[in-house]
Parts: C-alpha cells; sequence; structure tokens
C-alpha cells in the first residue's frame, strides 16, 4: 500500500504550508519550474517566483492549514487532492476552499505545476462578488 505522506506533494504542501518554511521552497522546486494557475507568465519561474505568491498569500491569510486528501503517483507526475483553510487576516473570517495540483518530478523536485483552486469559492467566503467588466 501506497504511504501518501512519502510523495513530493505531501512534502510540499507540510512543509512548505502546513510547516510555514520559506526555505523549504528552494528545497522542494527547481529554479525554472512553471506554476501554471498561480504565478503569471510575466512573473520569475521556480523558488523565487513562487515566493512571492507564497508570501502575498501569507500576508493575507494566517493559520494556513493544507489537508492532503489523496496523491496519485506515475512515473515522473504527481497529482494532489487538497483542501485548504486559513483565516483571512483583515476581516478574521475562516475560509476553506478544495484544489487540485499536479507537478512534473526532476531531480527529487517540481519541475512544473498546474494548479486548479477555487479562489472563487475562497472570495465569495470573504463576500466579494464577481462583476461585470466594463
Amino acid at each position: 500500500m501506497r504511504n501518501v505522506q512519502e510523495t513530493l506533494l505531501y512534502k510540499w504542501f507540510d512543509k512548505v504550508w502546513n510547516k510555514d518554511d520559506e526555505n523549504a521552497i528552494d528545497e522542494l522546486m527547481t529554479d525554472d519550474a512553471g506554476a501554471k494557475g498561480i504565478l503569471a507568465d510575466d512573473q520569475p519561474k521556480g523558488a523565487s517566483g513562487f515566493k512571492i505568491f507564497f508570501n502575498d498569500f501569507r500576508n493575507q491569510f494566517h493559520d494556513i492549514k493544507i489537508d492532503v486528501e489523496e496523491v496519485i503517483s506515475e512515473d515522473d507526475f504527481e497529482s494532489a487532492r487538497t483542501t485548504v483553510s486559513a483565516i483571512h487576516t483583515e476581516s478574521g473570517k475562516q475560509v476553506s476552499f478544495a484544489g487540485m495540483c499536479m507537478v512534473r518530478i526532476v531531480n527529487g523536485k517540481i519541475g512544473e505545476a498546474w494548479n486548479n483552486y477555487d479562489f472563487l469559492g475562497l472570495y465569495q467566503q470573504l463576500g466579494q462578488k464577481l462583476s461585470p467588466v466594463e
């Protein structure tokens, strides 16, 4: 039976987010990794680019906890289904939203990532609404 706790994605979410270890980003992500769904195309790639998102999210939320519900591994790919919970710093509201992440592993590190998180649900929990662009 597979041990989810031995997967790279479990280690990523546990070290980086649950243990709030910014140094783990360098340890677990290549310098040129892309992170679709998290980083804009014009942002730096790799650990330095991801740290921009990481610090911005940590500034907006605290007590961040990511539960890794399941990880599927095959060859050099892993995919994880997760639930994120946190407290919005400005409002004090507890939020929870689901997401999925798939990574390509290069030399034991995240070499490329595709992220799909329910940020719309997150913003709705904070009372924000979509409005048409004019």
